[in-house]
C-alpha cells in the first residue's frame, strides 16, 4: 500500500489556516467581551468560570469513541443556554518499538475547533450536544515542542521515540498501524472534516451548594466522522459518569469524574475493547471571583488494539490551566497538557501515553 506522508511544504497552505484560526479565537476571548457587554444577571452562578478544563487525552484513535468531556456536577439553570467555543492544537508524536509485533505511528496534529450547547431543563437537568469540527495535518508546533524539549532537558529517546525525535523529520503528518503478520491496517495522512458528535443528559442528585455537588451523567456518541479519513468509528457509544464537587474552603475546590463506556465494534480496522473507564482528578485555586488556576490528571483505558504494548496502554495526561470570568455572562480559559513523556513515563499516574503536547483556548457564553 502507498504510504500518506505529508511534508511541511505541502502543508504551507494548512500553517496559514492554523494561525488565522488561533489568532481569531484568541481576539474573542480577550476583546469579545468587551464588544458584547451584556447586564450582568443576578441569578448567574459564580460557577459559570469554575470547575476542569474541557480537554482528555485526544490521541487519534481516541477522538474516534465517547469522552466525557471534564465538567463539574453544575447544570445550566432551567431555561438557560451556555455556549462554548474551544481550539485545541493536539501534537501527536508516538512511535514506539515494535515490542507486541505490531508497527504504530501517531506523528501529526489536530486542530479541533468544538462548538458546545448546553440547555438547562426542569428537575436540576441539563441537555448538552458538542460538535467538533477536526483538521489532521503536519501542524505548526513541531518546532516550538522541540526548543521546548531541549530547553526543559527532557529525553530525545524516551520510550514513545526510543530511536529519538531527531531521527523524523519535523511537520510530518502520518498515522499508521500494521500489524504484526505485516498487513496495513491504517495508512492516513491529512483529513478534515466533522469528528464525532457526543450527546449528553446531565441531573444534579444533591441540592445546589456553594459547598458541594453530586451529579450523573449519561452520554451518547453519534458517528458523524467520516470513517474512511479516521475521524469516525462508525458506530454509536453510549457510557455514564458521575461527577462530584468539593470546596475546601474559601480559595480550594476539588472536582471528580468516574464514567464507563461501552464499546461496539467499529468499522476501523482494529479491534476494539468491550469497555473503558475513564477518570478524572482535579484541584482548582480561585483567589479572587475572576480568576482561577486548574491542575487535574485524566485517564482512561485504550479503546482499540493495535497489538503494540506501548500504544496499548492507558492513556494519562496532566493539564494546568488558566480560567478568567469577564463578567457574569462570559468567561475563557487558556490551558497546555503534557503526558508520560516529561518524566520519561516513571509515573504513570500523572503522565502516560498521551498527545505528545495539547494547547487549549476557549470561549464561554451564558444567557441572561
Amino acid at each position: 500500500m502507498k504510504s500518506t506522508c505529508y511534508s511541511k511544504s505541502e502543508s504551507s497552505r494548512s500553517t496559514a489556516l492554523q494561525l488565522c484560526m488561533s489568532a481569531a479565537l484568541a481576539a474573542l476571548l480577550l476583546v469579545g467581551p468587551q464588544c458584547a457587554r451584556a447586564q450582568e444577571s443576578p441569578d448567574t452562578d459564580k460557577s459559570n468560570n469554575r470547575g476542569p478544563i474541557p480537554i482528555r487525552d485526544a490521541r487519534p484513535l481516541n477522538l474516534l469513541f465517547l469522552q466525557f468531556t471534564p465538567e463539574t456536577p453544575d447544570v445550566v439553570a432551567r431555561n438557560k443556554n451556555r455556549y462554548d467555543l474551544q481550539l485545541d492544537l493536539i501534537n501527536n508524536m508516538q512511535i514506539p518499538g515494535t515490542a507486541g509485533g505490531s508497527t504504530v505511528v501517531e506523528d501529526n496534529e489536530y486542530q479541533r475547533l468544538r462548538f458546545g450547547w448546553r440547555h438547562g431543563l426542569p428537575g436540576n437537568s441539563e441537555f448538552a450536544v458538542y460538535v467538533p469540527l477536526e483538521w489532521r495535518n503536519a501542524g505548526i508546533m513541531d518546532g516550538i515542542i522541540s526548543a521546548y524539549h531541549h530547553m526543559a532537558n527532557l529525553a530525545d529517546n524516551s520510550l514513545d521515540v526510543p530511536l529519538g525525535m531527531g531521527s523524523y523529520p519535523l511537520y510530518q503528518s502520518q498515522l499508521k498501524v500494521i500489524d504484526a503478520s505485516g498487513d496495513v491496517l491504517i495508512n492516513r495522512g491529512n483529513a478534515f472534516g466533522i469528528g464525532e458528535t457526543i450527546m449528553t443528559l446531565k441531573k444534579q442528585l444533591s441540592k445546589r451548594s456553594s459547598r458541594a455537588a453530586l451529579s450523573a451523567r449519561v452520554g451518547l456518541k453519534v458517528p458523524t466522522g467520516g470513517v474512511s479519513e479516521v475521524l469516525g468509528s462508525g458506530k454509536f457509544n453510549e457510557g455514564a459518569s458521575i461527577d462530584a464537587r468539593y470546596s475546601l474552603g474559601r480559595d480550594i475546590t476539588i472536582y471528580g469524574n468516574l464514567g464507563y463506556v461501552l464499546i461496539q465494534k467499529s468499522n476501523i480496522a482494529l479491534g476494539t475493547r468491550p469497555n473503558s473507564v475513564q477518570s478524572l482528578a482535579c484541584i482548582e485555586y480561585h483567589p479572587n471571583s475572576r480568576d482561577s488556576f486548574v491542575l487535574q490528571v485524566d485517564g482512561n483505558g485504550q479503546f482499540v488494539s493495535t497489538g503494540n504494548d506501548f500504544a496499548d496502554r492507558s492513556n494519562v495526561t496532566a493539564t494546568f490551566g488558566y480560567r478568567r470570568r469577564f463578567d457574569r455572562l462570559h468567561a475563557g480559559f487558556v490551558s497546555f497538557s503534557e503526558g508520560g513523556h516529561i518524566e520519561n513515563y516513571t509515573m504513570p499516574a500523572i503522565g502516560n501515553a498521551s498527545p505528545n503536547f495539547t494547547v487549549s483556548i476557549g470561549m464561554s457564553w451564558f444567557q441572561k
